[in-house]
């Protein structure tokens, strides 16, 4: 997970995380072995072949307990308008109000940040990994990768900029610091 999706050039799709034929049968749950350590990745929803699905998470998660498996639900997040506009964008219907919504619903144990990642990297990874009482080593984590970065562009000015000026004291930017 926090490697991204470093054994593609862009991403692992559902059909292809190691688990993802286990989200189809809940029972199947109930008898497949993990390894140490076991991370296992779900979007809400999903899609395969065309269909929406919304993974039965709480289900999951009782037949985790009945098994005596010490697990943690995390839910990855990232800035809302950005996580609502690839919605839009990808998809024929718009799932993030629902998936937000299913999220709130569920036991949730730890967020994990994607903008907190890239911007304190090995120190939020030690944070987690003390959070989550899970061995995260740093050399396993891509710390390159901006998963923003298409959706954010520089504003040249903007209607509150004199405003903050004003607040802040700053008369005008300096040059040094900023690049100009």
């Amino acid at each position: 997970v926090l490697t991204t999706w470093a054994d593609k050039e862009f991403w692992v799709g559902h059909k292809d995380e190691p688990h993802s034929k286990l989200w189809e049968n809940m029972d199947d749950w109930k008898t497949h072995t993990f390894t140490e350590n076991t991370v296992i990745s779900i979007s809400i929803p999903y899609a395969v072949r065309g269909v929406t699905r919304t993974p039965d998470i709480v289900r999951w998660k009782e037949i985790m307990v009945d098994r005596g498996i010490d697990h943690k639900i995390c839910a990855i997040t990232r800035d809302m308008n950005i996580n609502y506009l690839q919605n839009k964008r990808v998809r024929p219907v718009n799932y993030y109000h629902m998936a937000v919504n299913y999220i709130q619903t569920l036991d949730i144990d730890c967020f994990l940040s994607t903008e907190t990642l890239l911007l304190y990297k090995e120190k939020y990874i030690d944070l987690l990994s003390k959070q989550l009482d899970y061995p995260i080593p740093h050399k396993e984590v891509d710390f390159k990768q901006s998963f923003n970065e298409k959706y954010v562009h520089y504003v040249e000015s903007f209607h509150l900029d004199d405003t903050v000026r004003r607040v802040s004291g700053i008369k005008e930017r300096d040059p040094f610091i900023y690049g100009g």
